[in-house]
């Protein structure tokens, strides 16, 4: 017999106990050429940000030789004509660095990001969806979740950059240009930032609430169309439509206020004629008091309104990093879950010399979904190796509860449950596992071919393990009629192994006769 330490299993599933956040998961999940990628894409969100800045310095420069028309020779337009072009080879190359960096990364930490998800999925024992999450809201949860992500790292945070470095460039060079008009017209900017920052906060509190109601009408509409048969069969169209209605109440509420909170951000944008009447009426008196030239005065005013602009668009991404953040947490949660039946353990025993007695001594079991309800109560049972054991009893007498406590997809309460009187606790659980073959009642096809899903039982099988299995399971005959033979393709609810009741069953037990 060969061991190793057995695990210390835990009563309670372990979580991780840092605090979640958008920035811990984009770090944890970036390797060192996703570092790279965003160093790059920051240097892009810089120069993407210069735009306005460098535009209108120039832009100043041509204003003030065209009001001097004796400085000004066409020679002197070709040059600020090839300026230009330079400016836009550089900016366009800065964009593309950005937008290509970020949205590489994103794409590669979002992959990243969803096998580990569903891995950490499959990782879980069983009982922990019979209690605290439904397949409906993991298949929620690994869609929308992992996308709100992906959106903020290929877009929203390259934005942000952006739009922050523009301002802080942008009011540098109104001070630059005309410091007397940037200081007038920098406070009226906080009339474009207040929408964006408001909007922002307000929307990010109903956030959590909104993807919950989200996840639960979703889940609602996934196990329609999954039993769409059953559905059909109690006419119960009208009553799933109802669930669903009333499931998707509360996304109504908050889903109006968001539209008025857009309302009054979009509407607010108006401000900025006010702001351009008193730039105008102030920068006519600089140029007639002080002399300032025309070309300075109105690059000023560009760069400080813009400059406003680019910061209250840079606030209006909180609602998207309040949505990835939510969205971060509910996946670093599952991914750093330790369940309390772990699959992935290492550790544990194996038994080399496997006879296969089998013995349960004084179990109590209870589902979680119904602790209070015992399944099996004090139950007691011997099964020697080679004995062949049939379970007779009415619907929810424990038959299957038997074998789940046997694959270990389940603990018992209480007693015991020996494999050559060893506690299957002590075992190491994918070696228990890979020791027995289940064929259910209702068996699940896998959308693939029939040689696929023979070789789930066993992946290094060779095509004559494969035919020799099937001819075990009394299924080669048949299989061997179809078009395609083993290339046959075949699913849960539509297949050419229909006409063949006892096939599906036959075919999920060939890796167990193999």
């Amino acid at each position: 017999m060969e061991t190793s330490s057995p695990s210390n299993e835990p009563k309670n599933c372990e979580k991780a106990k840092a605090p979640h956040g958008l920035i811990r998961m984009v770090f944890q999940q970036a390797d060192w050429k996703d570092i790279v990628l965003m160093g790059l894409g920051i240097c892009g969100c810089f120069v993407d940000g210069l735009s306005v800045s460098a535009m209108m310095l120039l832009l100043s420069r041509l204003m003030n030789g065209y009001a001097s028309v004796s400085s000004l020779t066409l020679q002197d337009v070709d040059q600020y004509a090839l300026m230009f072009v330079y400016i836009a080879i550089v900016l366009g190359a800065g964009a593309f660095l950005e937008g290509f960096c970020w949205g590489r990364t994103a794409e590669r930490q979002y992959s990243r990001m969803r096998t580990k998800y569903l891995k950490a999925i499959l990782r879980q024992q069983v009982g922990y969806f019979d209690t605290t999450l439904e397949a409906s809201r993991v298949t929620t949860s690994i869609s929308s979740d992992t996308l709100n992500i992906r959106g903020v790292l290929s877009e929203k945070i390259p934005n942000f950059i952006t739009g922050i470095w523009m301002f802080i460039a942008a009011e540098i060079t109104g001070m630059y240009l005309c410091w007397r008009l940037a200081i007038v017209a920098v406070p009226t900017t906080f009339l474009l930032i207040l929408p964006g920052a408001v909007y922002g906060t307000l929307l990010s509190k109903n956030e959590e609430r909104l993807q919950e109601a989200y996840a639960v009408a979703g889940g609602i509409a996934e196990q329609a169309l999954s039993s769409i048969k059953t559905v059909h069969s109690y006419v119960s169209e009208d009553k799933m439509v109802k669930r669903f209605s009333t499931a998707l109440g509360p996304t109504l509420t908050l889903g109006v206020k968001q539209g008025q909170l857009k309302g009054m951000v979009f509407g607010s944008v108006g401000v900025i004629y006010a702001i351009w009447a008193l730039l105008t009426w102030y920068g006519s008196v600089l140029v007639i008091d002080k002399g300032i030239k025309g070309g300075d005065i109105l690059s000023a005013g560009v760069c400080v309104v813009y400059g406003g602009f680019g910061l209250g668009s840079s606030f209006m991404n909180i609602k998207y990093f309040a949505e990835a953040s939510i969205s971060a947490s509910i996946i670093n949660e599952m991914i750093e879950r330790i369940p309390s039946i772990d699959s992935e353990d290492p550790q544990g025993m194996t038994i080399s010399e496997l006879k296969g007695t089998l013995e349960f001594k004084d179990v109590d079991f209870a589902y979680p979904s119904r602790p209070e309800c015992l399944v099996l109560k004090r139950f007691n049972l011997k099964v020697k190796a080679c004995q062949t054991v049939g379970l007779v009893g009415q619907s929810g007498s424990g038959k299957s509860t038997v074998i789940n406590l046997l694959e270990r997809f389940y603990d018992p309460i209480e007693g015991e449950l020996l494999l050559d009187d060893i506690n299957i606790k002590s075992l190491n659980l994918k070696w228990l596992r890979g020791q027995m073959g289940l064929v259910s009642q209702e068996p699940i096809l896998f959308a693939t071919s029939i040689k696929e899903n023979i070789l789930f039982g066993k992946e290094d099988a060779t095509s004559e393990e494969i035919e020799e299995a099937a001819k075990r399971a009394n299924a080669h005959e048949f299989i061997a009629q179809l078009p395609n033979g083993y290339e046959t393709l075949v699913s849960t609810n539509s297949n050419p192994t229909s006409k063949n009741p006892n096939f599906s069953m036959g075919l999920n037990g060939l890796g167990w006769a193999g």
